[in-house]
């Protein structure tokens, strides 16, 4: 049995970037929330979390919550190579950061550089929750090579390496690393050679319940060639009989619905950027869910759609393959998928194969639900301090 904390530590939240509303964020927000802890960033994308606009988002509504503190030490440059250089450095020097020393505990969220180093109270307990290490410098290496010239590729590695010496310098001046996924656990083993424990993310289950049974499928991965995106609207262009709701951001955005338009894409509805509430209905009443990301680290989207008892067509590959039960809350089509392979799994996830994995979908859900996420949390925090 799981013992609540002993006592109320003083705990600081250093999440590294609010850029997009992602699970990663979803997740910072209820560690804070059942803390009490204050939340520090390093920089926030305007363009989305817009303070304006808490008064419609209620999720960009929880950044700027009045009963917590909140700090962010610099606002994001918008040129891409002095953007890293920049954040790199207030990480590194500004004064701010030395106030993470009258805390308990630090929590980390993302890939940050030279912080762990500027807290030097020995009371001061240190715990990463890793996402995952630096990708471009990791399992994307090769394929980032492969795209650069003779001349690019010796930088490239050597940048790599230094990137990678920071970043296990980084984690071993850490109390505890928690990987959100027996996935990461195995990227951080292999490619930074520390050792974790693996606590796969909290869900908020109670907020996605089963409303009713639609006849469309619903995609919210971001909007990137990550989330295989390209290749779902390919898939769906050849399924003219089944629709499909988009509803989140991205890089591909415009091309997204430039294709839309251009395809005559009838079948496939594109909402933007919908606000929880509107998510919540969504997924309460769609047919499926539609998540096939290269390699996720974790994910939070095919448990949020369990949770309200919607199965996931999804990909035998990274987090999925710890989360999805294969014929039973979903469907994993092959690793690094076919269009074919993509067709065929929505086919095979009709309205009544659907409905028959709600009760099994929700039971599988709640694997993941926030409670039992803090339960563990508080046995590693009650053990460091």
């Amino acid at each position: 049995m799981s013992k609540p904390v002993s006592k109320k530590p003083k705990i600081a939240i250093l999440h590294a970037f609010f850029r997009p509303k992602g699970g990663g964020e979803k997740l910072i927000f209820d560690i804070r929330d059942y803390y009490k802890a204050d939340l520090y960033t390093g920089a926030i994308d305007l363009d989305i979390w817009d303070e304006s606009k808490s008064k419609t988002d209620s999720f960009v509504k929880r950044l700027y919550d009045k009963d917590y503190k909140f700090t962010y030490l610099h606002k994001d440059s918008h040129i891409p190579f002095w953007r890293k250089v920049k954040r790199q450095l207030y990480f590194r020097f500004h004064p701010k950061i030395k106030e993470l020393n009258n805390y308990d505990v630090v929590i980390f969220s993302g890939n940050i550089a030279g912080v762990a180093g500027r807290i030097n109270n020995p009371n001061t307990k240190k715990i990463v929750y890793a996402h995952t290490p630096p990708r471009p410098f990791t399992d994307q290496l090769a394929s980032r090579l492969d795209k650069m010239n003779t001349l690019q590729k010796p930088f490239a590695k050597l940048f790599a390496k230094w990137v990678i010496y920071e970043y296990r310098k980084e984690m071993n001046k850490m109390d505890l690393i928690i990987a959100n996924s027996k996935n990461i656990s195995k990227r951080l083993k292999d490619y930074i050679g520390v050792e974790s424990v693996s606590r796969f993310p909290a869900v908020n289950t109670n907020k996605f319940k089963w409303i009713s049974q639609g006849d469309y499928y619903i995609s919210y991965a971001r909007l990137e060639d990550l989330k295989r995106i390209p290749l779902i609207i390919d898939a769906f262009e050849k399924m003219p009989d089944k629709k499909l709701i988009l509803c989140s951001s991205g890089p591909l955005k415009d091309w997204v619905c430039k294709q839309i338009k251009d395809r005559n894409l009838t079948n496939i509805t594109y909402e933007g950027l919908v606000t929880d509430e509107r998510l919540q209905e969504l997924v309460g009443k769609c047919l499926a869910g539609v998540y096939i990301p290269i390699q996720e680290d974790a994910g939070i989207i095919q448990c949020e759609l369990m949770a309200a008892g919607k199965p996931v067509i999804g990909v035998n590959e990274g987090g999925l393959m710890e989360s999805i039960v294969d014929k039973k809350t979903g469907i994993l089509v092959n690793s690094n998928p076919t269009l074919d392979q993509v067709i065929e799994g929505v086919k095979w996830m009709t309205k009544k194969r659907a409905l028959s994995m709600k009760q099994d979908c929700i039971k599988q859900g709640k694997k993941f639900d926030s409670e039992v996420f803090f339960k563990e949390m508080d046995n590693y925090i009650n053990n460091l301090l």
